[in-house]
């Protein structure tokens, strides 16, 4: 009997030996920072460092003087709360006028107490650090950690349009003044941004920058964009705000997004067919307010909106109106969308590609099954209703339709000369959908050849780099860039995913 209780009571010991030595467990990263940079910034992924942790920097294993402060947390369900957003000061003889780099160890340990957590003030200037690309992938775009993968055939082509359109004299005398709103749409900004991210040069995370400012510079006291007359809900573009802070530190962006967010409650998400003006592209940019607001600021509001735009969704996809058939979109009427007679259920697959994005960015913050859902039948409905062939004439390629009819096909609305264009983003798309549909161990064989297709098409668009002779690519009118790229950056992440097999198969 004392033998057993004995053996009971090491196993108890044993087991707390080991949960106290689990709970010290040193986490490490490295990192470099010119010798003169006293304040780092340093992104950080979900679930990567508790809000309970204690931290140390060291330099040639020679500990540094520092203060740690928390900006920003991860805004997820989850019950631990994790650091999204570190500001480092550092003091001590490390510094120097000098700006030669030095390599740096940021180690931390679980802890009982939370870090302080601080308000910086507008004009602390930040110096950005990590460890490495996939690490700013994950903290920034949420995308998952990764091998290198090869992902110039979309990069290299983005560095030529991106050298157009950050030349103002190149747009200029294109006919495109930085006064020129149309411009804007599609927010430039994010593409340029997640541009940096995927290459690691510097040059573009400055002009990102520099766009990101002229944009804050160009929003009245109440948020509204100042270059588009009348307001219009398209203009509000967050996501680059968004990026811009978690790559700053720039504080105000909390009160910016906020003031973008409750202009967007003036878009009803709900549809009713009373012939309201509804378009796939307006309940996008009110997502994506929604969630870049409730990202940075944790706001209930925000995402109890968030929630209603899904649930809006989510009847119009799986119980449309009017006894329509199931298409897997969300059907409204023609008129709705185009303003024109024309009582025929319709969708736009590059539209959906805009909504499909703040869908997928909401599932990868909190596993949204609604999300998912969502996703799941856009890929159906891309397969089924959403391409359409052409002739000979346009070399008989497979095209993502501009507005698809469900019962008068008179009204769908298709040009072969343009479609292409929107092939990237359509692409990244499919890509979302057979993510979900993978993970559900679904029948994805048509849709991968679809996606298959598709991706040529948008490596295709970009083959006119090869005999390039010059530094830069024109594409116009500009904001086509945005909507190649904004919406794409993990095109290359999933189209690698999607090539390696999976267990199941």
């Amino acid at each position: 009997m004392k033998n057993t209780k004995m053996k009971q009571l090491l196993t108890i010991l044993i087991f707390c030996f080991i949960s106290l030595k689990s709970m010290s467990q040193d986490y490490t990263i490295e990192f470099s920072a010119p010798g003169n940079e006293t304040m780092l910034l340093l992104p950080v992924p979900n679930m990567k460092i508790a809000l309970n942790s204690t931290f140390n920097v060291t330099s040639k294993d020679e500990k540094i003087n520092a203060t740690f402060s928390v900006l920003n947390t991860w805004n997820t369900d989850n019950k631990k709360k994790y650091i999204r957003l570190l500001s480092i000061k550092l003091k001590g003889e490390h510094s120097s006028a000098e700006k030669k780099s030095l390599n740096f160890t940021l180690s931390w340990t679980n802890s009982t107490k939370s870090i302080h957590s601080n308000v910086v003030h507008f004009n602390i200037s930040y110096y950005l650090i990590f460890p490495s690309k996939s690490w700013l992938a994950e903290s920034i775009l949420l995308q998952p950690p990764k091998e290198e993968i090869d992902d110039t055939w979309y990069t290299e082509p983005q560095s030529l349009y991106a050298n157009f359109v950050t030349d103002e004299l190149l747009l200029t005398q294109s006919g495109y003044p930085p006064t020129k709103a149309s411009q804007w749409l599609f927010d430039r900004p994010r593409a340029i941004y997640q541009l940096y991210i995927l290459t690691g040069e510097h040059k573009w995370l400055k002009e990102a920058t520099k766009l990101a400012q002229f944009y804050l510079d160009n929003l009245d006291p109440t948020g509204k964009f100042k270059l588009k007359n009348s307001f219009d809900l398209k203009y509000l573009m967050p996501n680059g705000l968004l990026y811009y802070y978690f790559l700053t530190g720039d504080n105000r962006i909390n009160g910016t997004l906020k003031k973008l967010f409750d202009l967007s409650l003036t878009w009803s998400p709900n549809y009713q067919n009373n012939n309201r003006f509804w378009t796939e592209r307006h309940q996008a940019a009110a997502l994506n307010i929604a969630i870049s607001y409730w990202e940075i600021s944790g706001d209930k509001k925000a995402k109890i909106r968030i929630d209603e735009i899904i649930d809006a969704t989510v009847n119009m996809v799986f119980f449309p109106q009017e006894e329509w058939t199931l298409k897997g979109c969300p059907q409204h009427t023609y008129k709705s969308h185009e303003g024109k007679a024309g009582q025929s259920p319709v969708c736009s697959p590059w539209m959906m590609a805009l909504l499909a994005d703040g869908f997928w960015r909401y599932y990868q913050l909190t596993q949204d099954k609604k999300s998912a859902a969502l996703l799941n039948a856009f890929g159906d409905f891309m397969l089924n209703d959403g391409i359409y062939f052409t002739d000979k004439r346009f070399n008989d390629r497979v095209l993502p339709i501009y507005l698809s009819s469900m019962t008068n096909k008179l009204l769908e609305i298709k040009n072969p000369y343009t479609d292409g264009q929107h092939a990237c983003d359509v692409t990244s798309l499919i890509g979302k959908s057979l993510y979900i549909k993978t993970s559900k161990n679904e029948d994805t064989f048509m849709l991968k050849e679809l996606f298959t297709v598709f991706i040529q098409q948008c490596k295709d668009i970009n083959k006119k780099n090869r005999n390039n002779k010059k530094d830069y690519l024109p594409m116009l009118p500009p904001r086509r860039f945005g909507w190649t790229y904004s919406t794409t950056s993990d095109l290359p992440w999933l189209e690698s995913w999607l090539s390696t097999p999976k267990e199941n198969e």
